[in-house]
């Protein structure tokens, strides 16, 4: 019995063994069912993210292409735009040109606006000085009229070979004083451009007044076109335009006396005046000096008679040949060798003065216009000349070099 409950026990525990190892069975057969089913539901995944990603793929493709045609695109305009691009722009050249304008008129309006305090402040001193003089009444009492008149009648009324012979003297030694005129600080600076106009007290007998005109400037002509320009404007062809008569008394090369009766208008300024004048030219090594000596009686300006006054002028204008020397850029397609050049410096000096009797009338109507008589005799006749000079500087230059020019062939 003993024997077969031990056989027993261990059929039992054999069944149990068994049991447990089919169990154990169905357990890694179901965990292995379970393992698998992930992995399936993994690889559809993985498929589905696989057919995006390629469908990605074209869409990026496809818009690439897109881009990379728009971009040959525009390369190909902006290669038929490029050669427009480099030509120069139309609205440059009249953005320049208008700036050049603009500079040019604010430059001008400097001018003016100087030209305008210096013409004001010369009117009030001008008048200043000419209200101090006595009136006629003053004078009758303080001065015997009998014993002065005649006096002042023969310094105000010489005669005209009085005047030319006293001219005459003055131009031939006028030249032995050009370099204590020109040896002024202002005439230094060879290369200095300026214009200017001062007046000062004279303490010289019935003048009064002095104005005294400085200018400095560099001509684009050689001297002797510059010589023969301005002996033609000044002596020889100065004053025939608008005269009404005139009388060469003597005309020489190099010296030229004459009287004239000049009607001069510019704008809203006329004149009638008389006037005597001698000029000489003189010849150095190295420049050239125009000198005259003239007087003019004003007889009516802008409407105002005049009478008792009369203008006397001394002139100096040096000439010097200049040579200017400069080098072609890097970029010009000519000769880099040196260019030599030639212009002329110019440099003036004049002094005016103003000799009145003591028994004019009318004094303060005269005045007034005299006033206007020394700013427009300034400022319109400089401009004026310098129009004439110009034209005859053109003319002499084209007949100086189509000579040169018919030489050299």
């Amino acid at each position: 019995m003993e024997k077969k409950s031990k056989s027993t026990n261990v059929y039992v525990a054999e069944l149990m063994r068994l049991k447990k190892g089919q169990e154990s069975r169905v357990e890694k057969e179901e965990t292995t069912q379970l393992a698998v089913q992930p992995k399936k539901k993994r690889i559809r995944r993985q498929k589905l993210e696989l057919e995006y990603l390629r469908n990605l793929v074209g869409q990026l493709g496809e818009q690439l292409s897109t881009l990379e045609a728009k971009q040959t695109s525009v390369l190909s305009d902006k290669s038929k735009l490029s050669p427009e691009m480099n030509a120069p722009s139309i609205w440059k050249g009249i953005a320049e040109r208008q700036l050049k304008d603009r500079a040019r008129v604010e430059e001008q309006n400097r001018k003016l606006r100087s030209s305008l305090n210096g013409q004001i402040k010369l009117a009030t001193k001008l008048e200043k000085i000419l209200r101090k003089r006595p009136r006629d009444e003053e004078i009758a009492v303080l001065l015997d009229a009998k014993r002065v008149k005649p006096l002042m009648s023969k310094i105000m009324n010489p005669t005209d070979d009085e005047i030319f012979a006293d001219q005459l003297a003055h131009v031939q030694c006028a030249h032995l004083v050009v370099d204590k005129i020109f040896g002024e600080q202002e005439f230094l600076d060879p290369s200095a451009t300026f214009h200017h106009l001062q007046v000062i007290n004279d303490f010289q007998p019935n003048t009064d007044v002095e104005f005294i005109k400085k200018a400095s400037s560099m001509l684009p002509f050689n001297i002797q076109v510059t010589e023969k320009a301005l002996w033609r404007a000044l002596a020889e062809e100065g004053t025939k335009k608008d005269s009404y008569f005139l009388d060469r008394r003597s005309s020489t090369a190099s010296i030229v006396a004459q009287s004239y009766g000049l009607n001069f208008r510019a704008g809203n300024f006329h004149t009638n005046v008389l006037g005597k004048e001698t000029y000489r030219k003189y010849k150095e090594e190295n420049c050239v000096v125009i000198m005259w000596k003239w007087v003019v009686d004003p007889i009516e300006v802008n409407g105002t008679d005049f009478h008792g006054v009369r203008c006397h002028e001394t002139g100096w204008i040096r000439l010097r040949e200049v040579n200017l020397d400069r080098f072609s850029s890097d970029n010009d397609h000519e000769s880099s060798d040196i260019k030599s050049s030639t212009s002329t410096q110019l440099q003036s000096y004049t002094k005016m003065t103003m000799q009145f009797q003591d028994d004019i009338g009318n004094q303060e109507l005269q005045v007034g216009a005299l006033t206007d008589f020394v700013i427009y005799l300034h400022d319109t006749i400089t401009e004026v000349c310098s129009k004439i000079v110009t034209d005859i500087l053109v003319e002499e230059d084209w007949n100086h070099n189509s000579w040169v020019s018919t030489m050299q062939l």
